[in-house]
């Protein structure tokens, strides 16, 4: 694992995904959401974690999720989208590698 990068904290950006789930929960779109898609630029660890917490958010099935692992750094070192079934664009959040730290 890639210390130096703080996106590749596993604990970090599964806490960024569960906060995720929960705005779309807050504002009553967890059920309307249809399609995920998160991009992690970071460590495998990292984007599996992201992963597992956006599984657990939903009480039913989860939705469809598309993982990127983006090989490049990235200010953004997580970036995480929910659609609707019509594609329509429900929330996004972007955070900063500096947000992911650890600690």
């Amino acid at each position: 694992m890639d210390h130096s990068n703080p996106s590749s904290d596993p604990a970090s950006a599964g806490l960024a995904a569960r906060r995720f789930a929960a705005t779309l929960a807050h504002e009553a779109l967890l059920e309307q959401t249809a399609r995920l898609e998160a991009t992690l630029s970071g460590g495998l660890e990292a984007l599996l974690a992201v992963e597992q917490a956006l599984d657990l958010a939903w009480p039913s099935t989860a939705p469809t999720c598309e993982l990127i692992w983006a090989v490049e750094p990235a200010p953004e070192a997580l970036r995480l989208r929910a659609f609707d079934d019509a594609g329509r664009l429900l929330l996004a959040q972007v955070y900063p590698a500096k947000a992911l730290k650890h600690g």
